[in-house]
């Protein structure tokens, strides 16, 4: 905690952000699989989806880091955030295959720039205490994923366009958060 008090403040209110998008982000791709499954009435389409997911995840990591390098992370990381926001809506209204196939190759996007810019900016953003700043992100993101499986569980339970619809607000809430992030 002694460490934590030392940390930036655009660093403290970046991990805030980050851990409201963890929020609407926590275990989505568990989520898309089932929704998957609903839709197809098969369980192998869902698991083809999840590798295309990875692939594109894989696939774009690097492009990613690179476009956040040469413009600036916050300028990735919103459109990462707005992209994410479009997914989750999207899921609210698919009911074929074929746009199926579209949202897990964004939602793959969404990982490949989310993922290791949001990772970047904390250590951008955390001067000499890079290990104390990585180690207060993940304790943060960490804790709230108990919260936030727990809401999606029961909002699934509910109906699975209102558990949609709550991760997109939440998303939205996540995008204007992070207009605020003060890079330099």
């Amino acid at each position: 905690v002694k460490g934590i008090k030392h940390l930036d403040k655009r660093l403290k209110y970046f991990i805030f952000v980050a851990s409201i998008f963890t929020i609407a982000n926590f275990g989505l791709y568990m989520f898309l699989l089932l929704r998957a499954r609903d839709i197809t009435g098969n369980i192998m389409i869902p698991l083809v989806l999840y590798v295309l997911f990875n692939l594109v995840y894989a696939g774009f990591a690097v492009p990613f880091g690179k476009l956040s390098d040469k413009i600036g992370r916050k300028k990735v990381l919103v459109m990462g955030y707005v992209l994410f926001l479009l997914v989750s809506i999207s899921f609210v209204y698919i009911n074929m295959i074929l746009y199926l196939a579209i949202a897990f190759i964004l939602y793959g996007l969404v990982y490949a720039i989310t993922q290791s810019n949001q990772r970047a900016l904390v250590s951008d953003l955390s001067g000499k205490m890079k290990s104390t700043a990585m180690g207060f992100y993940y304790s943060m993101t960490g804790l709230v994923n108990i919260p936030a499986g727990i809401i999606a569980g029961l909002l699934w339970d509910v109906s699975y366009k209102t558990m949609f619809w709550y991760i997109s607000v939440v998303a939205v809430l996540s995008v204007v958060l992070i207009l605020f992030i003060r890079e330099k």
